[in-house]
Formats: C-alpha cells, structure tokens, sequence
C-alpha cells in the first residue's frame, strides 16, 4: 500500500521531497528557491530519505556550499596554508598573508577534468593489481607451506618409526617445530589477506568517491581528492611492500644426516647385540664378558681427548725442534 504523499508547505503545488527547518516541507521547485534567493540561503535543508530519486537535489559542489564563518557567503576559494575553505569576506580579513597559497576554485575547479579521473582510476587499479597478486603469492606460499609441512611430518614419522622409542622425544620436538613454523605462516597469510582485503576496500571507496565526483559534477571535491592522491595511493603501495618484507613465509625443510644416522645405528646394534654369557673362565670372569653402553661412550671420548692432546703434543714437538735447529744452525754461524 502506497504512502499518502505529503505537500509543500510553501507552494501547496507540488509533493514534498525535503524538509526546511524554517519552512517545512518543501518540494522541488522551493528546494530550487532555496538555492537562488538569498533571504533563503542561511535556511537548514534536509532530503526526506524515502525520496531517493531525488537525492540529486542535495548534491552540490563544494564551491556553492556556504562558508562556515559567514554563512550567507559562498566558500570559493581553498587555503593551503591552512587547509580550509574560505569566502571572499574571510581572504580580506584573515587569509591576505596567505598570498599565492590561495586558490580560487571557481577559476581552478570549473570542470571535471577528466584526465586526472583516468589518472586517478588508473593508479588505483594499479594497486587493485597490486593487491591480488599479493594475494596470489600469498595463497600460493600458504598452500606450499602446508604441502611441505605434511612431507616434512611424514619423513619424521618414517624417522621416528625406524628407531622407534627410542627417538619418540626427538621425533615430537620436530613435529612442534614443524607445526610452528607453518602456524607463523598461516598466520603471514592472514596477515597479508587482511591488509589486502583492507587496501581493496580503500580503493573502492576512493573509486565510488571518484565516480560521484564525476556523476554530479563536483569538480572541487576532485578537485581537493586529487591533492592527496598521489601520496595515500603511494602510502598504498608501500604498505603493501611493507606487509610482504615484514611478513615473510619461514622456510624449512626435512634433512636426515646420513652419517650421524649410520653412526647411530651403529650404536643401535651394538647397545642391542646379543651375547652369549660365559662363566669359569681361567683368564677373566664374567665382568669381562659384557660391557656397559656408559663404558664404550666413556672410551670413545677419551680416546677422543688423547687425539686431541696427541695432535697438540706433536705440534709443540715440531715447533721445539724447528726452534733447537735455528739455535744450532746460528751457533754454527757465530764459530
């Protein structure tokens, strides 16, 4: 059922779009009214929000907006010393220092211009390309992150099961350094998406401000858009550089050291050889016949000790001897 229209309060001709605090409601020909004549242009209007069709009679560029300090003047010009619009009353009274850093944007911003708009339009879809392929890499480094890390799982598994109890603690620290590692990845990729999916919709938020711009001809709203573009467009890009240098993926990888895995199963072998007891023995007894895994380790290290010391003695005996042959080699020479 349709809703009882209601009418102007001022011309009783028409339906009522909007709404004057002064004079009530009013429709489109004393909305129009309002603009030109000036005993109404101080007048407070509003637009009735289930009019939106006629939502156009409201938008007006910046330059027919009022100024804040005298309302019955129009702010045509744009301080940028002081990043603010002023009228002609507040240049002569306030803002005559301000020189050439004055703009009047009637003379400025007296029509779109539309190679800024492509300009613009075109940076910004430089950084909507920007963003997906962020998030490509992204998504691709996620999923090969997640490949590797069940690869890397799996060989400690295999790892775990060949030396079975004995590499149960080894085998669940890796698997929590494994786990990690890819948690800080998931994490970098969620990172990265949310700063992608924020940038996206910066950009189609200054694309819908562009595009309104343009649809109801505020070329000083463009005008005032565009003096900062270049720079949050730039802040853009480097952010995103920012969130890929900052928020790297951790690599890694599973290695089984040959050498240090043959030695170990060595020492496997050995601590789990089986022997035969032996007893009445003439030359030993049968503490002779078995010897403890603590003990092999302890003749290992030594053995390893007097290399150590071997090599260091040989070395201070070479240098003794080198040092007695020059005495006796200068004795020669002094006789």
């Amino acid at each position: 059922m349709a809703s009882k229209q209601i009418q102007c309060e001022m011309c009783c001709n028409e339906n009522a779009v909007g709404y004057c605090k002064t004079c009530g409601n009013v429709g489109e020909t004393c909305i129009d009214v309002h603009k030109t004549v000036k005993v109404f242009q101080t007048h407070m209007i509003s637009l009735n929000e289930e009019n939106n069709e006629n939502q156009k009679f409201i938008k007006q560029d910046i330059t027919e907006e009022k100024c804040k300090q005298h309302p019955t003047e129009r702010a045509i010009f744009l301080c940028k010393i002081h990043e603010t619009m002023i009228c002609g009353r507040c240049l002569h009274s306030g803002h005559l220092p301000c020189g050439q850093e004055i703009v009047d944007l009637l003379h400025e911003a007296d029509s779109l211009d539309f190679e800024k708009v492509n300009k613009m339009k075109s940076a910004l879809m430089e950084v909507k390309d920007e963003i997906l392929l962020t998030k490509d890499e992204a998504e691709h480094s996620k999923n090969s992150s997640k490949n590797n890390a069940e690869k890397c799982v799996q060989e400690c598994m295999e790892l775990g099961n060949r030396i079975k109890q004995r590499a149960d603690e080894l085998t669940s620290d890796i698997i929590h350094g494994i786990t990690k590692t890819h948690d800080i990845n998931v994490s970098t990729h969620s990172s990265i998406t949310q700063t992608c999916n924020d940038k996206t919709k910066w950009c189609e938020d200054e694309e819908n401000k562009i595009n309104n711009c343009v649809d109801n001809n505020m070329a000083g709203h463009l005008y005032l858009m565009h003096r900062h573009f270049e720079k949050e467009v730039s802040d853009a890009s480097f952010h995103l550089k920012e969130i890929k240098h900052k928020h790297t993926f951790k690599g890694f990888d599973f290695k089984e050291n040959k050498v240090i895995l043959k030695c170990l199963f060595e020492d496997l072998e050995e601590v789990c050889e089986h022997q035969e007891e032996v007893t009445g023995s003439d030359d030993g007894n049968s503490d002779d016949v078995f010897i403890s895994p603590t003990k092999i380790n302890k003749t290992r290290r030594e053995l390893t000790a007097l290399l150590n010391q071997t090599m260091q003695d040989l070395d201070q005996s070479e240098r003794k001897s080198k040092e007695f042959k020059n005495e006796l080699k200068q004795s020669f020479e002094d006789s």
